[in-house]
């Protein structure tokens, strides 16, 4: 009886199993969706316009381009089917009318399309480069594009670049934006000047892996797979969330409500903490950077005007203390624009470790004498400034503070400013409203050297359209003369030599006060697959069309 009612169970057992295993749901989709969140919001989704790192990192997945850095810093091509150079025959140097003059031939990969079914062709990169050269249009820095002598197109794939001389960074990512010629240019024939106000700048059509759906100011921006992009990406969808606040980004990511965080996202200490407290959920993701914090001064500011000002401020600080107390003496102080380890880094530079008493010496040298508020004044006039920065960055306001409260010691009267990063960058510091300091980072690339800081005509202006991003107002025909030696050297080693020549030069004039060099932070869902930031002016989602959920 007992062997019966076994079998009867058993035979009972049989078609109910079979009968659960072809009702039972079917296995999970694989997540298709990343939602990412960020501390800044993009100035604008219009890639020659685009002033702040956010519009690189939200907007880069899609803005297609004939090279891109990867996580080793070596430029790889993208859009290009190999990178040119002088021995495969791609850089031809020769001469016209007695110039050196450069060509340049790129090869587009096969098969490139824009986001509605549109072929990506060489004439779009001509049509953008003639786009830059017009001074009506907002262009935040038209310095390669001036380079340029011409631009052809002899085929839908072939592009020919005349650079007007010999050009160190023709290979670097961001020389030749590329825009849809046929969506962009009825836009400019229906605005003109006005380009930045199209519809298009909010929603981009984009050519490389991801397009832009959406953008919901203050909220979010939406970035879809190009249905056309070859190899086609494993995520059907990036959602970056915009959380200004690090402490609310932190609480979205442990609340489920974002699966990721920008580099763009927690302050150091912050990373360090949640770290620490090892969440089995996440990987905390620590990235060797070229992010240089720094102040920038306007020279227009009388107070600001002497150099032995400049030098005293520098001197209030104990920047190595500073970098000891709050980020753990993990980062690097910097001394000039360059970190130890760069090819362009000056040793030789002077260190100008914190001495209050020789601050005070230059302040009394300069005629600013302690009032009868302790705060030091001449002719009358106070030692007063304003330091501008970011709000909504913990650690930014806290190292902010730090500086005014050792200013303070020097009989130097600093009021801090906090200004939404859209703001401070789309506006205040784009059109030099900043009165006294600006404290923010530049993100630099591993080989070029951004004119645009630097150069005497790229002193943002009303009558030059603000291009450029020499914020300070300097201007020195030293360093324009190296610069332009610089960016025309195509042997590495003279190139590092011209380069370090400029920090010095830099160093001694101190348009800008060096404090120290950043570390990228970023968290990841754990075992997520492709994250490789960069530590550079490029997004961290360069490959985003390689991301990918766990299997």
């Amino acid at each position: 009886m007992r062997r019966l009612v076994v079998v009867l169970l058993l035979v009972l057992a049989m078609p109910w199993s079979a009968a659960c295993r072809r009702d039972a749901p079917a296995a999970a989709p694989r997540k298709n969706r990343l939602v990412v969140g960020i501390t800044q919001e993009p100035d604008t989704l219009w890639m020659p316009m685009k002033q702040m790192n956010a519009s690189e990192h939200i907007g880069r997945p899609g803005a297609l381009s004939l090279t891109v850095f990867d996580e080793r810093w070596r430029l790889i091509p993208v859009a290009a089917e190999t990178i040119p150079t002088v021995d495969n025959g791609g850089v031809v140097l020769f001469d016209e009318g007695g110039q050196r003059r450069m060509r340049v031939t790129w090869r587009l990969r096969e098969g490139l399309r824009w986001a509605d079914g549109a072929p990506v062709t060489a004439d779009d990169f001509v049509f953008t480069w003639r786009l830059y050269q017009d001074p009506s249009i907002e262009i935040v820095d038209r310095t390669i594009a001036e380079r340029v002598l011409d631009m052809a197109a002899p085929d839908a794939r072939t592009l020919v670049v005349t650079w007007r001389e010999p050009y160190a960074y023709y290979a670097v990512f961001r020389n030749h934006e590329v825009l849809p010629r046929h969506l962009v240019e009825p836009e400019l024939t229906r605005l003109g000047a006005k380009l930045k106000e199209s519809p298009y700048g909010a929603a981009p059509t984009l050519g490389g892996a991801f397009t832009i759906k959406e953008w919901v100011p203050g909220s979010h921006v939406v970035a879809v797979r190009n249905p056309h992009a070859v190899p086609a990406p494993h995520l059907d969808e990036i959602v970056w969330r915009i959380i200004p606040e690090t402490t609310t980004l932190e609480a979205n990511l442990l609340a489920g409500s974002i699966d990721a965080i920008s580099v763009i996202g927690l302050t150091f200490d912050q990373a360090l903490a949640f770290a620490a407290r090892n969440d089995p959920r996440f990987d905390v993701v620590f990235t060797p950077a070229l992010h240089w914090e720094h102040l920038d001064l306007n020279l227009d500011n009388p107070l600001l005007a002497d150099r032995r000002v400049r030098e005293a401020l520098l001197l209030a600080l104990d920047r190595q203390g500073l970098v000891a107390a709050v980020f753990g003496g993990k980062l690097e102080v910097a001394h000039g624009t360059r970190p130890t380890g760069s090819p362009y880094h000056n040793a030789a530079l002077p260190v100008r470790a914190h001495d209050v008493a020789r601050a005070a010496a230059l302040l009394d040298e300069a005629g600013f004498r302690p009032g009868a508020d302790g705060v030091r004044e001449k002719d009358g006039q106070p030692l007063r400034l304003t330091l501008v920065t970011t709000a909504g960055d913990k650690l930014r306001e806290q190292v902010a503070q730090v500086l005014v409260s050792q200013w303070r010691a020097l009989g130097v009267d600093v009021v801090i400013e906090l200004l939404p990063a859209k703001i401070l960058f789309g506006d205040t510091m784009r059109h030099r409203k900043f009165t006294g300091l600006a404290m923010f980072t530049w993100s630099l690339d591993p080989i070029q050297v951004n004119e645009a800081f630097w150069r005497c005509d790229q002193i943002p202006r009303e009558d030059n359209g603000w291009r450029g991003q020499n914020f300070p107002g300097f201007c020195d025909a030293r360093a324009d003369a190296l610069l332009a030696q610089i960016a025309t050297e195509l042997d590495d080693g003279k190139r590092a030599a011209a380069a370090q020549q400029l920090e010095a030069v830099l160093a001694e004039a101190l348009p800008q006060l060096p404090l120290y060099f950043r570390t990228e932070v970023s968290v990841i869902p754990k075992g997520f697959r492709g994250w490789r930031p960069v530590g550079i002016l490029q997004s961290q989602a360069w490959n985003a069309g390689e991301w990918a959920w766990p299997p």
